[in-house]
């Protein structure tokens, strides 16, 4: 077998002739023309897009901008009718506690007895049927802590050391 060299000539002829054969030329220039003018298609539509883009902001930030003063003021408003609402209310409500005290000053035997049944209903010893809940009442509390009012410090001083 044998091998033929081939000349460094022939492969640059074959090159040259490959790109400056018209042929390849006509056949790639509908080609490159097609693509030209779709890189410019997609440019003027990419454009479009944000020209539009740019005026649609403009035009809500100018809807914005007229229409945030009447909703300020709207909202002042309706803060000015809370306000007015609230300070109705609360001279309504301070009118009622002092009038009831009024009430209370002119009839001291009644208010003296409400507060004592008041007292006993409040102070109520709250225990539970069951062995593990066991709350102590408010009336307990109140009489140890008078208690310990009336002893002595030494007498305390000595439970405390006796419980140690």
């Amino acid at each position: 077998m044998a091998m033929v060299a081939e000349s460094p000539e022939s492969d640059s002829d074959n090159n040259s002739s490959k790109t400056n054969n018209p042929q390849t030329l006509n056949e790639t220039a509908p080609f490159l023309d097609y693509a030209l003018a779709q890189a410019q298609l997609y440019h003027k539509a990419f454009n479009d897009a944000v020209d539009s883009t740019i005026d649609t902001a403009k035009s809500r930030f100018s809807q914005i901008r007229s229409t945030s003063s009447a909703h300020f003021h709207q909202t002042l408003d309706s803060l000015d009718d809370l306000k007015s609402q609230y300070t109705a209310y609360e001279g309504l409500l301070f009118g009622k506690i002092k009038e009831g005290v009024v009430v209370a000053a002119s009839h001291p035997v009644i208010t003296c007895g409400a507060t004592a049944s008041l007292g006993l209903l409040v102070l109520k010893n709250y225990s539970s049927s069951s062995n593990l809940v066991y709350l102590v009442g408010p009336r307990r509390v109140l009489y140890y802590n008078t208690l310990r009012l009336f002893v002595s410090e030494e007498v305390s001083m000595t439970s405390l050391c006796l419980l140690t």
